[in-house]
């Protein structure tokens, strides 16, 4: 019982680290239209270092704990359009009409019209293109349930080569979010939910992750090609919250509370970011990137989880597409499976 409980609340932990990670990387893209530093410099390597494995660690994750086995069809449908098409939808409805809206008043960096939201069936609405994604890859992890994993991974891989280099950008994200999410089914298959990392094997993951990371960085290698980078990184911040869980502290309580409750921020925290941005620039005339980066980042957290907490106290969470999860003990299996879906599971 205590493993069980070490491994739930570790991985919690990670996706705490992982959501901020997010709200980072999104806040500071968005600053770096106003003059945030170039490409090479500290920030540079922060923003591809993010982007190397932050989306790819939510992927790996949904596939760890995805159960795709003795799964009736009616129900595992259900859950899909309940778990995953219903908050795409709802909530890329309503962050795109936010976004006309802001975008009218000066609130954004880029504006769109409405015929932009009727094209979320096909073409995702940023960030929206993870539960996009998301959805294919359960679908088709359960269609193809009986092919092993292994060879799952390598078709996705294919996949993902092909629409790369064809410049088919929804289908590659797609593929992306395959290629990592059935790595997570492969490394379920060998038991990775039950391993734990020793303080010599942790940092012999942080040097080769900073190796690897600086070496893609410098070569200039898109983003989404460092592959060994990406892996590395999901098992490093899978390490450090394996060691932020064994020392109970505010911080990993927080970080622990933010997994829980990493669907509200994730579906917010641009419309936080852009408030909190608003706010910050024309009623207080903060103009330093630095304070600007911290002011939105915390806002963009902050904000989306007070409001999926007073959902979750007021009892409306499934009306706005958010889990319980915060809120309730979450209901697992004998194998660590989450009774519901939530980012990165």
């Amino acid at each position: 019982m205590k493993d069980k409980a070490l491994r739930d609340h570790s991985y919690d932990i990670a996706k705490g680290l992982g959501i901020i990670m997010v709200v980072f990387g999104h806040t500071e893209r968005g600053l770096s239209i106003s003059g945030m530093p170039t490409h090479f410099s500290l920030m540079g390597f922060i923003d591809y270092t993010i982007y190397t494995f932050h989306m790819p660690f939510f992927f790996f994750v949904s596939g760890l704990f995805f159960s795709e086995k003795n799964v009736d069809p009616t129900d595992f449908l259900t859950k899909l359009g309940k778990n995953i098409a219903y908050p795409y939808l709802f909530w890329s409805i309503l962050h795109g009409s936010l976004m006309v809206a802001m975008g009218r008043f000066g609130l954004t960096n880029t504006t769109i019209d409405f015929t932009r939201v009727l094209e979320i069936l096909w073409n995702p609405i940023s960030p929206f293109w993870f539960l996009y994604a998301l959805f294919f890859c359960q679908l088709a992890s359960y269609i193809f349930v009986q092919v092993p994993p292994i060879v799952r991974m390598a078709f996705a891989l294919a996949l993902f080569t092909l629409f790369y280099l064809h410049s088919q950008s929804v289908p590659l994200d797609i593929a992306y979010g395959l290629v990592y999410f059935t790595l997570g089914t492969v490394a379920k298959q060998y038991g990775f939910w039950q391993r734990r990392y020793t303080v010599h094997s942790f940092l012999a993951l942080l040097v080769a992750f900073a190796i690897s990371t600086y070496f893609s960085w410098q070569t200039e290698i898109p983003e989404r090609l460092p592959f060994p980078s990406a892996i590395l990184g999901i098992f490093l911040i899978i390490a450090i919250s394996q060691a932020l869980v064994i020392r109970e502290s505010a911080i990993s309580s927080m970080l622990k509370t933010l997994g829980q409750l990493s669907v509200g921020v994730y579906v917010m925290h641009i419309i936080a970011i852009g408030f909190g941005r608003a706010v910050a620039v024309k009623l207080f005339h903060v103009t330093d990137m630095a304070s600007l980066l911290a002011i939105t980042t915390v806002i963009g957290v902050a904000i989306p989880a007070i409001v999926q907490m007073a959902a979750i106290r007021l009892g409306i969470q499934e009306w706005l597409a958010l889990p319980a999860s915060a809120h309730r003990k979450r209901e697992t299996s004998a194998a660590g499976q989450p009774g519901r879906l939530r980012i990165g599971r």
